[in-house]
């Protein structure tokens, strides 16, 4: 059997990279980093245009920054999309008109995991003024102190539980047991429960210990028994409590167990 964990990954084939290279015009990229403000963009007038976090634990949960404006010109603003250098800086913002001589805010919420390291990430602000040409340009800038948990060793999450690999094999024939090393990558306690009344049979799943720390190490033990029945191909085992929402733990929390060869048991 074959047991991954989690959704189905696609593995795509890499094509050769001979002749795929291509130059891009130093104006270009002056154009991407510093690109042309929209008509009227003074009307929306920052407190400050750049705010530097400080150090920021890789560990310590997404952390929150405000930059407020003001209109200072004649007509009502209205902020129509935001976008950023990277998806670990999401913008929020109401999106109701700012009338002239009102004051608002637009909230950058960093996400530090996974992005140790210096950073400054640049946040664009469209308004009505123009589709293309943004009103203002932003910058959120600080350092990330990389983890003290060794993540690395387990590239596989489900939730905020790690896993050291995806996969388990076994044969379809004889009794079994093979154990995936994992670890909460989360801040909060984890309640690992593996729902087993979707399993045949002849497969039982356990996690120990049932309640897992933040960095703590636990096992997820998966057991084959031919003897208890046929196993079909590939059967689901849903991880509950690995720190996502109850709506998302069947699509981030699930095991396929894949036969190696057909069992022989009946």
């Amino acid at each position: 059997m074959l047991i991954p964990i989690g959704v189905v990954t696609a593995i795509v084939a890499a094509t050769p990279a001979r002749g795929q290279f291509r130059i891009i015009p130093r104006e270009r990229l002056d154009s991407l980093a510093h690109p042309a403000m929209a008509n009227g963009a003074h009307a929306m007038r920052f407190d400050r245009i750049r705010i530097e976090t400080g150090p920021i634990g890789e560990d310590d949960g997404p952390k929150s920054y405000d930059f407020e404006w003001q209109n200072v010109g004649n007509k009502p603003l209205v902020i129509t999309r935001v976008t950023t250098t990277c998806g670990c800086a999401a913008p929020s913002w109401d999106k109701q008109p700012v009338k002239s001589g009102e004051k608002a805010r637009i909230t950058v919420t960093y996400h530090p995991k996974g992005h140790p390291g210096s950073f400054v990430r640049k946040i664009f602000l469209f308004t009505q003024l123009a589709e293309n040409a943004p009103t203002a340009i932003l910058e959120l800038a600080g350092e990330v102190i990389p983890s003290a948990r060794p993540s690395y060793a387990y590239p596989h999450a489900r939730g905020n539980l790690l896993l050291k690999q995806e996969e388990i094999r076994f044969d379809g024939d004889r009794l079994q047991a093979e154990s995936i090393e994992c670890l909460n990558g989360g801040n909060d306690t984890l309640r690992i429960h593996i729902d087993e009344r979707i399993l045949p049979p002849c497969v039982r799943a356990e996690f120990h210990p049932e309640k897992l720390p933040p960095g703590g190490i636990g096992e997820l033990t998966i057991r084959f028994d031919p003897k208890a029945g046929r196993a079909p191909e590939r059967v689901p085992v849903i991880i509950q409590g690995g720190g996502t929402p109850a709506s998302a733990e069947r699509r981030y929390g699930t095991l396929r167990i894949r036969q190696q060869r057909p069992p022989k048991c009946e």
